[in-house]
């Protein structure tokens, strides 16, 4: 199954690729960065969780380390709703190839459950879309430069691990849970 899941994320990625090269004037996300690493819940399913941790344990043994201490760390506090990822060292993720969904769509404009535009919170320390963004009235304005609006895509989660993917690339994705409940069953 992790084959035919790779395979969904080839073509989730290309889609995501034209997503965020048709933002390019938006987008402010650069390796390094990280901002949208260290606040978060990271929210997965069981399927990602497991391609996650297939591609952790071909890590190094020195980075496994590394994350293990994160880990520890994060497991000894399970209550805590927003923390740092820990597969985030020295400010870049070391299992990229292998990151959720979530993290895949991050920094993108998408809908929220009312339809209305949801703008990535690394907006607030002017990073993506703040050169379209005002802050007094929170709305997106037109590009000063070329009068473009950004567009927002539909770029949920649910929607994008839908039953017709599920078929189409004969995949289940389980249960959905935040990361640190994965880590909490799988580092017990």
């Amino acid at each position: 199954m992790i084959e035919r899941f790779k395979k969904y994320l080839e073509f989730l990625d290309k889609s995501l690729n034209k997503m965020f090269e048709s933002q390019a004037p938006f987008i402010k996300c650069k390796k390094g960065c990280a901002y949208c690493c260290k606040e978060g819940e990271y929210p997965m399913s069981e399927l990602e969780f497991i391609n996650l941790m297939m591609f952790y344990n071909e890590l190094n043994e020195d980075i496994k380390d590394k994350i293990n201490e994160k880990i520890d760390n994060l497991l000894q506090n399970p209550k805590e709703k927003i923390y740092e990822c820990p597969f985030l060292i020295d400010n870049e993720c070391k299992v990229y190839p292998a990151r959720a969904i979530i993290c895949r769509t991050f920094g993108l404009i998408s809908f929220n459950k009312n339809n209305k535009k949801k703008i990535p919170f690394c907006v607030d320390i002017n990073l993506n879309y703040s050169n379209v963004y005002d802050k007094k009235s929170q709305k997106i304005i037109k590009n000063a430069e070329d009068g473009t609006e950004p567009l927002a895509f539909n770029i949920d989660r649910s929607y994008l691990r839908n039953k017709n993917y599920e078929k189409e690339f004969n995949l289940f994705f389980g249960e959905d849970k935040a990361l640190i409940e994965w880590l909490e069953e799988e580092f017990k």
